[in-house]
């Protein structure tokens, strides 16, 4: 090997792989040091990601990583660096100049055949990927299906002869809404596991609430079920169990989409005022404190990421206080994703508000891990932000939910 090919190679291997990326024209994110996006090589749709901090790149989909530039250059060009040839094209993409003359290089038929693979790979990749968007489309529009079928088939909560629902929310919020967006059955199943032909498992059938998740159209895209069991209190829940695990199970669950709509309770989305929060309780507990107010559309948004919305992942800090061991036993603080939206994130990955709300109160739980609650509380109300909006954060008694305060204080 020559001298100039020598020193060639070293020359490569001094490029950073932020350096290489920038002459690759890979895509790099407005913010951070994580750049995730399809591979060159494999496409798909984020399968691969560069990390100029730690000097690392990874392909999940071609199961291969590195932490040279060289590396990164021949996997998303299809190069072999086992061979001169492929090391040499690999090292010439990075350094942005030729091979010199006493180096090995590919020849014209060699090149167009890669190139040809390459082409071939992503025609491949585009069809596999338009097949499993269609399926992804198909599955989520047969459970909307589902979750409107069971939230159409019952009656509304405020004149059913069934009184299991009025009761829950009497006992759990102090009251319940003069309005026809909550419903309630008798006979709703709990689908849980699967049978031994691996055919959906129906573990249990009973009464519930069911409220619809809506979109702007009004359309529902989803449903929530509580289901409820008047002799548990204080959740006034049924409890339920994995026959194969022995862990009890939750007894809310969301069907069909919640990605972006919300949960209506009271009122209509016309006001120009919104109250609401994750659950349906504390939203049910405030209307019933404010006595419904005839402006005010009140809703709950499900969870508290679908109130919020992704965080950017520059704003995620260190908990104060809660730590937990990492892979080597050493403890380290939890991370909490910070108070700042994501950028350039779709309208979708939180609930709607309408453009013509002017009031937005959100109500916090007073009961769930503060840090964390205040920082999603603080990115909804970044999120939800516009000229001339107001958004306060209403927050309940330390240690408290609202449904909690109005049974047992009265407020």
């Amino acid at each position: 090997m020559s001298e100039a090919i020598k020193l060639f190679i070293e020359d490569a291997r001094a490029v950073s792989i932020e350096e290489a990326a920038k002459i690759m024209r890979l895509t790099f994110k407005r913010t951070g040091v994580e750049h995730p996006q399809p591979c060159p090589h494999c496409f798909g749709t984020d399968t691969f990601s560069f990390n100029t901090k730690k000097e690392k790149w990874n392909c999940r989909a071609g199961g291969i990583g590195g932490n040279d530039a060289i590396g990164m250059a021949a996997h998303c060009e299809g190069l072999d660096v086992k061979s001169r040839e492929g090391l040499l094209e690999a090292c010439s993409i990075v350094l942005d100049r030729d091979i010199p003359e006493e180096g090995e290089r590919e020849s014209d038929e060699d090149r167009a055949a890669r190139k040809k693979r390459l082409e071939e790979r992503r025609l491949q990749n585009d069809c596999a990927f338009a097949e499993r968007a269609a399926s992804q489309d198909e599955f989520r529009e047969r459970e909307r299906q589902k979750a409107r079928g069971i939230y159409q088939s019952l009656t509304a909560l405020r004149t059913a002869a069934q009184m299991h629902g009025r009761f829950y929310l009497q006992y759990r919020c102090g009251g319940y809404p003069d309005a026809t967006w909550l419903r309630v059955g008798g006979d709703v199943t709990y689908w849980h596991g699967q049978d031994e032909r691996g055919s959906p498992l129906a573990l249990y059938s009973g009464l519930a609430m069911v409220a619809p998740f809506i979109m702007p159209d009004l359309a529902p895209i989803g449903c929530h079920i509580t289901w409820i069991d008047l002799d548990r209190p204080p959740k006034f829940r049924p409890q339920l169990v994995d026959p194969t695990t022995g862990e009890l199970l939750p007894t809310k669950k969301m069907r069909g989409s919640k990605k972006g709509g919300l949960i209506p309770i009271a009122g209509h989305p016309d006001c120009s005022r919104w109250v609401g929060g994750e659950g349906i309780e504390n939203g049910v507990a405030f209307g019933v404190w404010e006595g419904f107010r005839a402006d005010t559309f009140y809703f709950a948004a499900g969870d508290l990421g679908n109130l919020a919305g992704p965080a950017d992942p520059s704003s995620r800090f260190a908990h104060p206080t809660l730590k937990k061991p990492d892979a080597k036993g050493v403890a380290r603080p939890v991370m909490v994703a910070g108070p700042i939206p994501k950028r350039d994130q779709d309208a979708a990955d939180a609930m709607w508000v309408a453009d013509h709300v002017r009031e937005l109160v959100l109500l916090a739980d007073g009961d769930s891990e503060r840090v964390m609650t205040a920082a999603a509380m603080a990115r909804a109300r970044a999120r939800h932000a516009r000229p001339g909006r107001i958004i306060p954060i209403v927050w309940p008694r330390a240690g408290y939910d609202f449904s909690r305060m109005a049974v047992e204080t009265g407020e």
